[in-house]
């Protein structure tokens, strides 16, 4: 289960109550973490600068590359329909949910990741950049290694609102 950022929160409140405008994110990737992101503050730019989004390091304190780059699933708009499935049985049960209908791929890891715990769900797929909208922490957290790759096979990446 997914839960919202305090971005995405406050957004669709004021979207769905209040007569704000809320629009659709342009695009929306996933970041893979070493904890479990926190809500409490949304913009992934204050993240990179200490804030509470561990994500892992796409490079090292020497200017090398880790290999690390978030998986980016586009316009949600235009592409959404091929990313995530909707099964009208989940439907029918009330139960909201959301499988991804490809399996998704992160790059090799060319140093150790480290501990990978959690995921985010952005509306940038730069790292460093945009704001939370989901996050959770992983049902199978691992220690990512040089020359390892994490993965989601099809239909494992779920997300659902309670």
């Amino acid at each position: 289960m997914a839960a919202l950022s305090d971005y995405l929160e406050s957004g669709l409140l004021h979207h769905v109550f209040r007569g704000q405008s809320f629009p659709k994110p342009r695009n929306v990737a996933i970041a893979l973490c070493s904890g479990v992101p926190s809500e409490s503050s949304s913009a992934v730019s204050n993240y990179a600068n200490g804030g509470p989004l561990p994500e892992i390091p796409s490079g090292d304190s020497n200017g090398n590359s880790t290999g690390y780059a978030r998986y980016d699933l586009g316009d949600p708009s235009s592409e959404g329909n091929s990313v995530w499935t909707y099964a009208q049985d989940d439907h029918d049960a009330g139960s909201g949910l959301i499988k991804n209908t490809n399996t998704i791929l992160f790059t090799t890891a060319q140093q150790d990741w480290g501990w990978v715990s959690g995921i985010a769900i952005v509306d940038s797929g730069e790292y460093g950049t945009g704001n939370m909208l989901m996050y959770a922490e992983l049902n199978n957290p691992r220690i990512i290694y040089q020359g390892d790759t994490v993965k989601f096979d099809l239909t494992k990446l779920q997300i659902k609102f309670r």
